[in-house]
């Protein structure tokens, strides 16, 4: 009896690996028709950033003006695997969220042994706000973030199992990721650093592979680099703006540091940190508090020195939750009962963040409002104004939703503007192509642009449309006028990155 309980023991133990493995991918790939029901019921329609990258999709290119190409890309496989639309807008965003999850499994699973741990991971990470928002649409969050767990996971084997060929797999990552946002830079960055501190491990700077794998990582970027180069190095422009700091604000990185711990989840960010501050138990603990540590010093920094975005941190969670998942190997029944309550309410807050309305919030409270009333308004709007060969707006957010979901495609233009900052209609070519044509100009705010009388022979408003929400309350009015014979003038020009 003692031998064939054994046996089942061994047996079991060693399927289970496997069985764990397939069950986390089917789990993951099941996130793909959840986000779909989740995203139509919520009314979620392109956000301006979405819709901007499905505009990038129709011109394909190696850069664009803030990010890399393969945003672009993908989206353009997207519709040409399955038509237009916003699930096939979306797609594989999705995909890299759900395999993002299945490489954070096995990630926490190598570096606890464990598979409470592993499974732990992988639900913090797919119910965190956060990340669960962020896989709900087509953002480079969501690229960048499966690129980043990819290198990070290289960079453990790397230095922690001493496995250099995995330096491979972390420059592949990088330079890949590189092609959806610059920021994953900001991991080799601190990767290098903590390797030049740590005598042990400075055999790795003496290694081919490490180098080898950075001269991959560069010739899989060189493409955008030429890009850029020929385009007056607009993207690093772009994010060197953001890293320039307007001076010391207390407010600010209180601002951002509450807003970290609200899409983390109160509890599990209380918990994490907690987590953070334990003894690590060996050395991939360590790296893992190193990594996020220096992650958290440097938005810490950046926040101080001015606002900065809510998800611009993300990446930095990655390692947090994967230190975390390790206090859940022992846990005790009232750790327990605090992470299952931490889940319980991080599901609960995004469950209320997508549908404000069940929660008793109003249309204008909506958090998710920039997303919704698009499709339909917009329709209407069309159908109350005559033709016009193009069409012409003020802000790269509103030319971005007339792109999508204008019911006839029409060239879209931006005015120019010295208060506005550059953005990719100022790489493309121009409207000057539009001399002596008819234009709808499209505008979501009072006033019309000072120099559009001077490019039109006539323009006159044709139609003003309401936005309203579910509760009535107007969320935007649009105005269409129809403006005759455009001739071309030297619009003023941006005056920022």
């Amino acid at each position: 009896m003692r031998t064939l309980l054994y046996a089942r023991i061994v047996r079991y133990t060693t399927l289970a690996p496997r069985r764990d493995g397939l069950l986390v991918l089917l789990l993951a790939a099941l996130t793909l028709p959840l986000n779909a029901a989740i995203t139509a019921a919520a009314g979620l329609e392109m956000h301006f950033d979405e819709a901007q990258y499905w505009e990038w999709s129709q011109q394909l290119d190696w850069g664009y003006y803030s990010k890399g190409p393969l945003i672009a890309w993908l989206i353009a496989a997207g519709e040409a695997l399955f038509g237009h639309g916003e699930w096939q807008t979306r797609l594989f965003g999705w995909v890299a969220h759900a395999i993002t999850i299945v490489l954070v499994f096995h990630f926490a699973r190598q570096v606890w042994q464990s598979r409470r741990a592993a499974w732990w991971a992988a639900l913090l990470f797919a119910t965190t706000p956060l990340y669960f928002v962020l896989s709900l649409v087509m953002t480079t969050d969501n690229l960048m973030l499966l690129f980043w767990t990819w290198a990070l996971w290289a960079s453990y084997r790397a230095l922690i199992l001493n496995k250099e060929k995995a330096w491979y797999e972390c420059g592949a990552a990088i330079g890949l990721g590189a092609l959806t946002k610059l920021s994953i830079g900001l991991l080799p960055f601190i990767v290098g650093l903590l390797v030049l501190g740590q005598k042990r491990w400075w055999h790795h700077l003496r290694s081919p592979h490490l180098w080898l794998s950075l001269a991959l990582m560069l010739a899989l970027m060189s493409p955008m680099l030429i890009w850029n180069f020929n385009n007056d190095w607009v993207m690093l422009r772009h994010d060197s703006a953001h890293i320039a700091s307007d001076g010391r604000s207390l407010s600010s990185l209180a601002i951002f540091v509450a807003g970290q711990f609200v899409v983390l989840s109160v509890i599990i960010a209380l918990v994490a940190t907690w987590a953070l501050a334990k003894k690590a138990p060996h050395e991939g603990a360590r790296y893992l508090k190193a990594i996020t540590l220096g992650l958290m010093l440097f938005f810490l920094w950046k926040a101080s020195g001015g606002k900065i975005q809510i998800n611009w941190a993300a990446a930095t969670y990655v390692s947090l939750l994967v230190l975390l998942a390790g206090v859940t190997i022992d846990m005790s029944k009232r750790l327990r009962t605090v992470l299952v309550t931490g889940v319980s309410f991080s599901l609960l807050f995004t469950v209320a963040l997508l549908f404000p309305r069940s929660f008793g919030f109003d249309g204008l409270q909506d958090p998710f409002k920039k997303n919704k009333y698009w499709r339909a308004p917009l329709a209407s709007l069309a159908s109350q104004l005559p033709p016009a060969d193009f069409i012409l707006t003020d802000t790269y957010h509103l030319a971005a939703e007339l792109a999508y979901y204008w019911p006839e495609p029409l060239p879209v233009y931006i005015t120019g503007s010295s208060h506005r900052r550059y953005n990719q209609h100022d790489l493309w070519p121009g409207i000057e192509r539009e001399t002596g044509k008819s234009a709808l100009y499209i505008i979501a705010r009072p006033g019309v642009h000072p120099s559009l009388n001077s490019a039109f022979q006539r323009c006159e408003l044709k139609a003003t449309l309401p936005v309203k929400a579910w509760d009535g309350q107007v969320v935007r009015t649009l105005k269409g006028y129809y403006c005759e014979n455009y001739q071309h003038i030297d619009w003023p020009q941006p005056s920022r990155y």
